[in-house]
């Protein structure tokens, strides 16, 4: 059984003496969802795991606490056939579990990079097991211990916290004048992972539409009605963007903003949301629209500071049919 990551691809390879074609029977989140058959070539055959799997993730923002995450459970028989495009005799090789996150490996982690069962870093912070809060404020790392992933609880006044194997120092950041936002992304593991832009943070609206021209000549009278629209505005949406400011990082935090640069899955926590006093309703699913960023040094830079700009992953007019 692995921890696989679903954004890279994961390849089941079968080798034997004598076959000619092989079937991979894949059952996802408990349901059989994949058969295929493929042909050998010099009786080796090759699957691909992850961009099956992936279609079958659903993420949640986490709760308030990030106290859930979603995975996918995958589990594949392998069957190899002494004839091709199935034929022959079938001969059942390997039965085998999984389980995927939505996270990804490198470049040069090379093929099948998986998640160690005993890697307590699953909480990326560039190396530093470094976690900046806002004061009087609680938070979660995640750590793998034995092959499960597990939530450590940081509470409202702790200066560290030890998961696993690893201790994090907390740095508590005080920030008068701006209230701090809150962003929850899933990172390269696949967890939950929450970080803070302490500095100011503006909020603006983003519309698109498109117009057409009326003939508004009413041919009874022979006139027009001066207060009648001939250009004529349709199908007008628009949605909600934020531009937040970090505060000033360590350089290995580097790493961490690259993931959230990278990350499919991004929510913000907006405290001011006054729709309705509902708490979930509060945290907006939202993709990151800043694509370029240049990584600051303290040597070019002296201080290592970030803007990012955000959207709302929905229209702010309720289309959804």
């Amino acid at each position: 059984m692995a921890n696989i990551l679903l954004r890279s691809p994961f390849f089941v390879t079968i080798t034997t003496a004598s076959h000619l074609s092989a079937q991979m029977a894949l059952t996802i989140d408990g349901a059989l969802r994949y058969t295929i058959l493929k042909n050998a070539t010099s009786n080796r055959t090759v699957f691909e795991l992850s961009t099956l799997a992936r279609d079958y993730f659903i993420a949640n923002y986490g709760g308030s606490d990030g106290s859930s995450f979603d995975t996918v459970s995958i589990a594949y028989v392998i069957t190899t056939f002494t004839a091709v495009d199935g034929g022959g005799t079938g001969t059942i090789q390997t039965t085998v579990n999984h389980t995927g996150f939505y996270g990804y490996s490198m470049f040069w982690d090379s093929a099948n990079a998986d998640i160690d069962p005993d890697d307590a870093a699953l909480t990326n912070t560039g190396g530093t097991n470094k976690i900046y809060l806002p004061d009087n404020t609680a938070s979660f790392v995640y750590a793998m211990s034995s092959g499960t992933a597990t939530r450590y609880a940081v509470s409202t006044s702790a200066s560290s916290v030890s998961a696993s194997t690893i201790t994090y120092s907390v740095e508590r950041v005080c920030s008068a004048k701006y209230t701090p936002i809150q962003m929850r992304f899933i990172n390269k593991n696949g967890m939950p992972q929450d970080h803070y832009f302490f500095l100011k943070n503006v909020e603006s609206v983003n519309t698109k539409s498109e117009q057409f021209k009326r003939n508004i000549f009413v041919q009874s009278t022979s006139t027009y009605g001066i207060q009648d629209h001939q250009m004529q505005t349709f199908n007008k949406t628009g949605k909600k963007r934020f531009t937040l400011n970090t505060n000033y990082l360590v350089e290995a935090y580097n790493e961490v903003i690259q993931d959230i640069m990278l990350s499919e899955y991004v929510w913000i926590y907006i405290n001011t949301f006054t729709h309705d006093d509902n708490t979930s309703l509060k945290w907006h699913p939202v993709n990151v629209v800043t694509s370029s960023l240049t990584k600051k040094t303290s040597v070019n830079d002296k201080l290592t500071q970030y803007t990012f700009e955000v959207e709302d992953a929905n229209d702010i007019i309720n289309n959804i049919v």
